[in-house]
């Protein structure tokens, strides 16, 4: 006689399992979502997306994906931080102190008709 095995309730089934491992997966190779950090747990039949996203469409596409992947509700505690380009340092800026070179065109590149 074969018996079904069932976990426990407090302990993570291997279906709750590859759920979290599946999504994870489709979130990190998603377009749009390559510079966000989003953290999936699967918990007592709810989906939790935890972390950090650029805007606020790749956090409504991060909980897109875990609603169509997945038939258990999903919680999300995603912030939204914004990403910020650095400015480059003066340095870049400061003109050459070579006098022989100072103002004159250094290489210069000719059409040959």
């Amino acid at each position: 006689m074969l018996f079904p095995v069932f976990s426990p309730p407090g302990e993570p089934s291997s279906g709750h399992c590859a759920t979290c491992a599946a999504i994870r997966s489709l979130i990190a190779y998603a377009k749009g979502l390559e510079d966000c950090q989003i953290e999936v747990e699967v918990s007592q039949g709810i989906v939790t997306l935890a972390g950090y996203a650029s805007c606020d469409a790749a956090v409504e596409k991060a909980i897109g994906i875990a609603a169509d992947f997945s038939s258990m509700p999903v919680h999300s505690t995603i912030n939204v931080r914004e990403t910020r380009v650095a400015m480059p340092s003066r340095t870049a800026f400061r003109p050459s102190k070579d006098r022989q070179s100072a103002g004159k065109i250094l290489y210069m590149k000719r059409d040959l008709i």
